[in-house]
């Protein structure tokens, strides 16, 4: 699959410079890409529930205790966690730092994005990360707010046919919460 390298390269393409070899250098290019990359990638994989970046976990129980009364357990978030799909079982928590606050104490499983390494992206979101790339290099390499248009245009299709893809690979999930009919028992 695709690397960090070639993403850039084909970024730069994109918006009509020249591709690079190399991540170090001085370069306009180099120093643009070196800055941006890391975000730009982070924030794409945040927007949306991408299955390919799911990724499931036991949280472990740590010895610190909560400050004030409002929590009774401190559990550890993964430390490759970007963002927090659900828990399971279902239960009231708030997220501090890294930690995950909860009055129970029993096994708890988290459901995340992850930070997944580009050699495991599938095509349709690297294709969407060069276009995401292209757009926001575009300003800061080029000057060029016309090359920035057309790479934002590129990027909202790629993003809805990523969107698209992803969503046909994985099953829907039902609801299993029913508080209507629930109550009636």
């Amino acid at each position: 699959m695709a690397s960090k390298l070639q993403l850039i390269s084909n970024a730069l393409i994109l918006i009509g410079d020249l591709p690079i070899t190399s991540l170090t250098g001085n370069t306009r290019a180099q120093t643009v890409a070196n800055n941006l990359y890391d975000n730009i990638v982070q924030n794409e994989l945040t927007k949306y529930r991408w299955g390919f970046a799911k990724k499931k976990a036991q949280l472990n129980l740590t010895v610190g205790t909560p400050v004030g009364n409002e929590w009774q357990n401190i559990y550890q978030l993964p430390s490759d966690m970007l963002f927090l799909v659900k828990i399971n079982p279902s239960v009231p928590y708030a997220i501090y730092g890294d930690k995950l606050y909860t009055n129970t104490s029993a096994d708890l499983y988290a459901d995340y994005i992850y930070n997944v390494p580009e050699n495991e992206w599938p095509v349709y979101f690297a294709k969407m990360i060069e276009y995401a790339l292209a757009m926001d290099f575009a300003p800061s390499i080029r000057d060029s707010a016309a090359s920035m248009d057309a790479n934002s245009r590129q990027y909202l299709n790629a993003s809805r046919m990523a969107r698209f893809t992803d969503s046909q690979q994985y099953p829907t999930v039902p609801i299993t919460d029913r508080p209507f009919i629930n109550v009636r028992f």
